[in-house]
């Protein structure tokens, strides 16, 4: 609960003390404690601590001198009129001299200046004073108006009498009061919005600036900031208090101006409930339009529109999914797809994860059947594009005569063959999404230019046309090929090169990374997978792999079909390991291709001065798809041991194969 303390001059109206009182609590409820003080009674009073000061008149500043600290926390009081007192006095005929009669010399000024500020400037009026009162002074007056508790000053021959009642605290006061206190919240800001309604203010436009900002504040905490959406944001009296620039360039209307409400509707949009995924067509161009009404607490203050061209928007995820799949445009992988132990596939998970999140452009390089597209899609599903298409191109596929048209589309008649009708591009079908253009370093120089200009511009044009059309499509963009090379022979233009390789990705070799080769194999085999022998596994692991995951996938299917490897990759196991060899009873743990693939393992970890350790061959035996338990790999070293295959030794130099075991594996 914050502490308000308030200063008056003295005790005299408390009438007035109450009223004023009264109407902090009518604000704030609860959220605030006041203390009333005098300021003829200070000097009996030490320090006061407050949250805020409020002080009724701005001459008593120097009174609290010595009775507060931090002088920052003053707010001066002004006052405010209701409307409904305030009205009759309009109606007094003009020029009549009317008495203003107040429980104070200032408190009558004050009185007379707001009424004046206010726009009642027909009337004159003259302040009373008691004394002039004793010299009949006032004898040619009819009209008075008054403030409550003044009514016995009034001099008896005045008939026409106005009472305004007490004035109320201002709307001005309210707002630096919150703000001293740090009060926002949406109870006091309904109170205040409340106020507003009642009250005759002198600080129009800064009670216009704070529902404006009112309005606002709502619309941004209920819709997403989209650059493809008009935003429009609207008193409600229709009036424009916020409008983007998607907005202004569809309707030409800045803030302060009348929405053509007309135009769009046919009766008056606040008679409207809130409505969503309705389709309007303005100047030739079709928008599904939703409206949201913008409440405090239960009373409405305003709304909001938007619109977004029809072409661009899905109704809900589950809609624009069907769709997706539908067209074909959908990424169906995500990162938890990439079968991987080694390290450097997983800096370069790692790598495109914040490359998802980042929204720039990715150039993925790698060679053929590395997984780009795999990547591509990974990247896709991890952003914030991930609802909306992933159009996938292969540049090099493509015929060049083909793949202008096919990326930007066409308009009816633009050649020979065109659809009725014309097409759009690839790049209007990726809206708000994703495309992955595939082995672009294989496009030509014309190409090049036009693709330069959707990065640069977001902007395409299609051919035949001289619309421009604007593109939200992030891009993502692979080769093969060199493209340094390209570049400085002149066929890849060099200012594309860099647009394009904002975030670069390298893709590792299969070779390079020898460590996923048996992951990946359990996964393209399955249950096949336990039918390799330890010549085909160690075929596997030798091999180089030029054609990479796309060519482990083909040997794999070729297992599943022959049950035996391509012979190009199987003769690269070594001869030396027969299945009699393989197959000798050292124990139960020995029965199996365990062992030789263990030794195997070992031979290609291990050097004359460093063996290995079991938490290191557990690791390694993980990462080519075994998984068993450190008793079990206890047991089969000790028998390893036992027949001479390998020898350890204590402390860090772990287990060497001896020449028996290599002579076993042919190593």
């Amino acid at each position: 609960m914050k502490e308000i303390a308030v200063f008056y001059r003295n005790r005299e109206n408390q009438l007035t003390i109450r009223y004023l009182q009264e109407n902090i609590y009518g604000i704030f409820g609860e959220y605030v404690n006041v203390s009333n003080y005098y300021t003829n009674e200070l000097s009996s009073i030490g320090k006061i601590n407050a949250d805020a000061y409020l002080l009724c008149y701005e001459e008593s500043f120097q009174d609290l001198f010595g009775h507060i600290d931090d002088f920052s926390k003053v707010v001066v009081m002004t006052r405010s009129i209701q409307h409904k007192y305030l009205r009759p006095v309009i109606d007094i005929p003009a020029h009549t001299e009317v008495l203003v009669v107040n429980d104070s010399k200032e408190s009558t000024l004050q009185t007379i200046y707001m009424i004046y500020e206010l726009g009642i400037g027909h009337l004159r009026l003259i302040p009373y004073e008691e004394s002039a009162d004793i010299s009949e002074e006032y004898n040619r007056l009819n009209y008075a108006i008054i403030a409550q508790g003044s009514e016995h000053m009034v001099p008896k021959h005045i008939q026409n009498v106005y009472n305004i009642h007490n004035r109320e605290i201002s709307f001005d006061t309210f707002r630096r009061l919150i703000s001293v206190l740090g009060l926002e919240n949406s109870f006091v800001h309904h109170n205040l919005m409340r106020k507003i309604k009642e009250d005759l203010d002198t600080s129009t436009d800064y009670i216009n600036n704070y529902i404006g900002s009112f309005l606002k504040d709502q619309m941004f905490k209920n819709i997403i900031n989209d650059e493809t959406l008009a935003i429009v944001l609207l008193d409600r009296n229709n009036k424009v208090q916020f409008i983007n620039e998607k907005a202004f360039f569809i309707f030409n209307i800045e803030q302060g101006e009348l929405f053509p409400i007309a135009q769009l509707f046919d009766k008056p949009i606040s008679e409207i409930p809130s409505f969503s995924n309705e389709v309007i067509i303005y100047n030739e161009t079709t928008y599904v339009v939703e409206k949201v009404d913008l409440s405090l607490m239960d009373e409405m203050v305003g709304f909001y529109i938007t619109l977004k061209e029809e072409q661009y928007f899905r109704e809900t995820e589950n809609k624009l999914s069907r769709k997706l799949k539908e067209t074909g445009f959908i990424a169906h992988n995500t990162f938890d797809d990439i079968i991987h132990v080694s390290e450097v596939m997983k800096q370069c998970i790692s790598v495109g994860k914040k490359a998802a999140s980042s929204g720039y452009t990715v150039l993925i390089r790698g060679e053929s059947g590395t997984g780009k597209e795999l990547m591509a899609q990974s990247i896709h599903n991890y952003s914030s594009r991930r609802n909306y298409p992933f159009v996938a191109v292969n540049c090099a596929a493509i015929p060049e005569s083909l793949l202008d048209s096919e990326l930007f589309g066409y308009e009816e008649g633009s050649f020979t063959g065109a659809h009725k009708g014309g097409k759009p591009g690839l790049f209007e079908h990726a809206q708000h999404g994703t495309i992955f253009l595939d082995e672009i370093g294989d496009i030509s120089p014309g190409l090049q230019t036009r693709l330069l200009r959707v990065i640069q511009e977001k902007q395409i044009m299609r051919i035949g046309s001289g619309k421009v059309i604007d593109v939200d499509v992030r891009m993502i963009a692979a080769t093969n090929a060199d493209l340094e090379e390209r570049v400085s022979k002149g066929l890849f233009r060099r200012d594309l090169f860099y647009r394009l390789n904002v975030i670069p990705l390298q893709l590792a070799p299969l070779r390079q990374r020898r460590e996923d080769i048996l992951p990946l194999l359990k996964f393209f085999l399955g249950k096949d997978f336990s039918n390799l022998t330890p010549k085909d596994i160690d075929a596997s692991l030798n091999y180089h792999w030029p054609g990479n995951i796309r060519e482990l996938e083909n040997a794999a299917l070729y297992f599943k079909t022959m049950n035996q490897l391509p012979e190009h990759i199987a003769s690269h196991g070594h001869d030396g390991i027969d299945s009699e060899t393989i197959s000798k009873p050292i124990d139960n743990d020995l029965s199996d291709n365990l062992p030789v693939l263990i030794l195997t393992i070992m031979c290609k970890n291990t050097s004359t001065y460093s063996g290995i350790g079991r938490g290191q061959l557990l690791r390694l035996l993980t990462a080519n798809g075994i998984v068993i338990g450190e008793g079990t790999l206890k047991r089969i070293l000790a028998n390893l041991k036992q027949q001479g295959y390998i020898e350890t030794h204590a402390g860090r130099a772990g287990s060497h194969v001896t020449s028996k075991g290599r002579t076993l594996i042919n190593l």
